[in-house]
């Protein structure tokens, strides 16, 4: 698993349990592309004061313009199916009911005629699974405000364990989560299940949940996603990734060396003439990390990186960022090849075999908390939101429950990217 955050648009300062059997392992059958979106939006009374009427003039709450440019994106870029989640009608029943593009557009930008009287968290995310098992290749996209909220307020202690029950799967899936604040104008329902709040623009909090498999959830951050970069977000086991990179000559070189790029898909080359103890060879790797996370690339760090240098010494000698105030300046051909962040090696020793060895630069999985933002938009206790600022009811024990779910999973230790280098002598 990797938790990772961005600081950026931090807040200001209804289910009962249930039970399922546990589905029988079966051998997980994956996509190496999106085939299908499903985006779920939460349609209880307590979403209402998001989705508020504009007067002329007006451009519209921050969840009425992200949402619609949401929408907007999934329909123009990918096959999809639409669904409100509204309470269910019989327990256990089906909280889903599918909807279309214009419909739910229409309800985003203006209101809805009528609310459901709550949803079911933990039963929305336990039928995005369900749907997400039933068609490989689809990603879930699920719009609510989460705030866990059981009818029995005597089971709320159960959160963390609903949540993480919700979230089991057989295949291997991952989770994004993104936040947002929002103007809020209507009656806030609190988690605790006491008396509505009657708010007139107070910010609320809102999250974008992405569910999938793990290259899937990567693509549909970078591609559908892509606007919410800058927001609070924490992902759960995603797949390593591998980001386009090379190495560039005549850019902070020494030594007597040459590229090869074609040593294996993916794996840049390095051949050397001449190495020496006294005067190491020096190369830069470029990469190309704009389809990461905002929060993935803040921690393009020498000290955030590890470098393993197989059977060479190869070290990691310092990193940048094209445009960083003091790096070196970039020759036209290299910039024209759109790399973003750039490391330097150096090596004194590489076998004299024919084989090449491989050495890797990546960003390993060290996450084991919840990144800061989760905390500063979660209560115990919303009774006074519009007093203590915008905040969701027990967040902390959602996302920890959600963690759970995936700590056990394939990748939950895997780096989060990783850029191969072949190396070898002449």
């Amino acid at each position: 698993m990797f938790l990772a955050s961005s600081c950026g648009d931090l807040a200001p300062s209804q289910p009962t349990a249930t039970t399922e059997q546990k589905p029988r392992a079966t051998k997980a059958v994956t996509a190496d592309k999106i085939r299908h979106v499903n985006v779920l939006v939460d349609l209880s009374g307590g979403m209402a004061g998001f989705v508020h009427p504009n007067a002329p003039g007006e451009s519209g709450s921050d969840f009425q313009q992200t949402i619609t440019a949401l929408l907007s994106d999934v329909q123009a870029q990918t096959p999809s199916a639409y669904y409100f989640v509204e309470q269910a009608k019989t327990a256990g029943g089906n909280v889903l009911r599918q909807t279309t593009y214009a419909d739910l557009s229409k309800v985003v930008s203006q209101g809805a005629p009528q609310y459901a009287a709550g949803t079911e968290m933990p039963e929305m995310l336990r039928q995005a699974v369900k749907m997400q098992a039933a068609a490989p290749g689809t990603v879930n996209i699920i719009v609510s405000d989460f705030i866990y909220g059981p009818q029995d307020q005597q089971q709320v202690w159960r959160v963390r364990t609903d949540v993480k029950e919700a979230l089991t799967s057989s295949a291997p899936l991952a989770l994004s989560v993104y936040a947002g604040t929002s103007e809020f104008r209507g009656n806030f329902y609190p988690g605790t299940r006491h008396k509505a709040q009657a708010l007139r623009g107070s910010k609320i909090p809102y999250y974008v949940w992405v569910l999938g498999e793990p290259a899937l959830v990567a693509q549909a951050n970078a591609q559908l996603l892509a606007s919410l970069a800058d927001r609070p977000q924490v992902h759960f086991n995603h797949a390593a990734q591998t980001p386009p990179h090379g190495v560039l000559t005549n850019y902070e070189a020494q030594g007597s060396w040459f590229v090869e790029p074609n040593t294996s898909p993916g794996t840049p080359g390095v051949v050397f003439s001449d190495l020496s103890k006294q005067e190491p060879a020096r190369f830069v790797v470029g990469l190309d990390l704009h389809a990461l996370p905002k929060a993935v690339r803040e921690q393009f760090t020498a000290t955030a990186l590890e470098l393993d240098p197989a059977t060479t010494n190869a070290q990691l000698q310092r990193t940048w960022e094209a445009g960083e105030a003091g790096a070196p300046k970039l020759p036209a051909a290299a910039s024209r090849q759109g790399y973003t962040h750039f490391a330097q090696v150096s090596v004194s020793k590489v076998p004299s075999s024919e084989a090449a060895a491989i050495i890797t630069l990546r960003l390993p999985n060290t996450g084991t908390a919840l990144p800061g933002w989760v905390a500063a938009y979660s209560t115990l206790n919303d009774d006074n939101i519009a007093q203590q600022g915008g905040k969701t009811f027990r967040l902390t024990e959602v996302l920890q429950g959600a963690q759970d779910a995936f700590t056990r999973k394939t990748n939950a230790t895997a780096p989060v990217w990783q850029a191969p280098v072949a190396l070898r002598l002449d």
